[in-house]
């Protein structure tokens, strides 16, 4: 396979030219029709974010003698997001490249705590709700923890209290909510779920990786909502992301500790090689300060005036979105979401097709495969980019959804439930096989229409459908 590096040096500008070709199947950022995964503050703000990010760029937080200041940026945004959180002069934390990285930092801080204030659990248990973000099952991956899933009440896709009670157990050391969960935008009970876990001395985790910022924006505007940070003496830690409703450049993300006695299970300091000294509070070593400067920028730049005039219209935006959707017959809602992120099924058409029929026409959602009760959907993140579109997203939707209750399905959904269903329990290799002549699946690249195998995927169980991922790629 030929590289990057050529025999001969070559210019800037073809440099830059053939970097261009490779995004020619990327999706367009700037259209304001990506419905998830994209944070654009405006052109002012996104400049001066990338300035920051460049002016800073050669920065080196691992060399925290060399450069002060990524420590004074560094404290500066952990500040603001500790007030936003409601925590108190105890509470200190560190920046990550990422909600995961966050995540993981919580979940060996929590290991690490474990062994020396529990040492008699041998097989440490992490008690979260179906709903719970996947870098969770990653950590305990990584970390050497047992996952213990709880239900969700599918009345309004939140924790179930007593499934999440019953499951904590002697070996439970961490416990974890959302705030909200990505999946369905609903904040889980965390008031209930940090109690239970507090009386039993288990650490408690919240996820605001996607709505801490925001969801305090819009408790700060007089809004009602379920608390679920520091103001909960149970809770014991907390994800937010600064790169999604921060709306810093990626990779930026901020975890939080109740104390320092917490903290100090996170870092990683070793003197015991020839090289230099490592101390590290995060899963990495070497981080630029690009991140560091562009969330502070943003902080500074828009001001809590800023970020409350983006919740504001984006917040607007969502209801209006909503409402539309309901009016639309063959879609509805799912659950009673608490911000700017929804989710939508259909028991009359095949929400996948939609998917594709939506993406045709530029409009791009995250679909999401029936798990914990919830049936296949299609995930929104509406940001402060997609506000001036709404209206059109509504009509586009409706249009697609009356076609395809009118002229049915394209897909044959009967008669890709039975191949997988004569290949339940078969090697993957065997059900890789079986499927493929149903998905439009040619080579190692995705089809075009992904429809097809979204819906074996989605018919698939968990276990199987991540093992049939795994071998998909692997082979790419």
């Amino acid at each position: 396979m030929k590289g990057a590096m050529q025999p001969e040096a070559v210019s800037h500008e073809e440099v830059v030219r053939e970097l261009m070709t490779f995004t020619e199947k990327d999706v367009d950022w700037t259209t304001g029709r990506v419905m998830t995964g994209l944070y654009d503050p405006g052109k002012d703000a996104h400049d001066l974010a990338v300035e920051a990010y460049t002016r800073f760029l050669p920065q080196n937080a691992l060399y925290v003698n060399m450069y002060p200041s990524i420590g004074r940026l560094e404290k500066d945004v952990v500040a603001s997001i500790n007030e936003l959180l409601r925590g108190d002069d105890e509470v200190v934390g560190n920046m990550t490249s990422g909600g995961t990285e966050s995540i993981l930092m919580a979940v060996k801080t929590a290991r690490d705590w474990a062994r020396e204030n529990r040492p008699h659990i041998k097989e440490p248990e992490m008690v979260l709700p179906v709903s719970a973000h996947p870098a969770f099952l990653k950590a305990a991956h990584y970390f050497g923890l047992t996952v213990v899933q709880t239900d969700l009440d599918i009345t309004d896709y939140r924790a179930d209290v007593e499934s999440f009670k019953d499951a904590l157990s002697e070996n439970t050391i961490i416990a974890v909510g959302s705030a909200p969960n990505f999946s369905h935008g609903s904040i889980d009970p965390i008031r209930e779920m940090a109690a239970l876990a507090g009386e039993r001395n288990i650490l408690f985790h919240v996820d605001g990786c996607v709505g801490g910022i925001y969801l305090s924006i819009m408790r700060r505007m007089g809004e009602s909502l379920r608390d679920f940070d520091f103001s909960l003496d149970g809770v014991t830690s907390i994800s937010a992301d600064l790169h999604k409703y921060g709306y810093t450049p990626k990779n930026a993300s901020v975890i939080l500790y109740r104390n320092r006695d917490l903290r100090k299970y996170a870092w990683f300091v070793c003197s015991s090689t020839t090289e230099y000294v490592v101390i590290n509070p995060t899963a990495q070593s070497t981080r630029s300060g690009g991140p560091f400067a562009a969330a502070w920028a943003m902080l500074r730049f828009l001001g809590e005036e800023g970020f409350r005039e983006i919740v504001r219209s984006s917040q607007e935006a969502t209801a209006a979105m909503i409402e539309g959707i309901n009016r639309i017959n063959g879609i509805e809602i799912l659950g009673d979401p608490d911000m700017c992120m929804f989710t939508m099924a259909s028991n009359e058409v095949n929400i996948f097709e939609v998917d594709d029929e939506m993406s045709l026409l530029g409009w791009k959602m995250i679909p999401q495969f029936a798990c914990g009760g919830s049936p296949p959907n299609l995930h929104v993140s509406l940001s402060h980019a997609n506000v001036p579109y709404v209206e059109k997203y509504v009509k586009d939707l409706n249009t697609v959804v009356e076609r395809l209750r009118r002229d049915g399905s394209s897909v044959d959904t009967d008669g890709l439930n039975a191949v997988v269903d004569a290949v339940a329990g078969k090697p993957i290799e065997e059900i890789m096989g079986a499927v493929i002549p149903h998905i439009g699946l040619s080579g190692m690249d995705l089809p075009e229409k992904m429809a097809p195998l979204n819906t074996v995927l989605s018919r698939l169980p968990a276990d199987k459908r991540d093992q049939l991922l795994t071998f998909f790629f692997n082979m790419t």
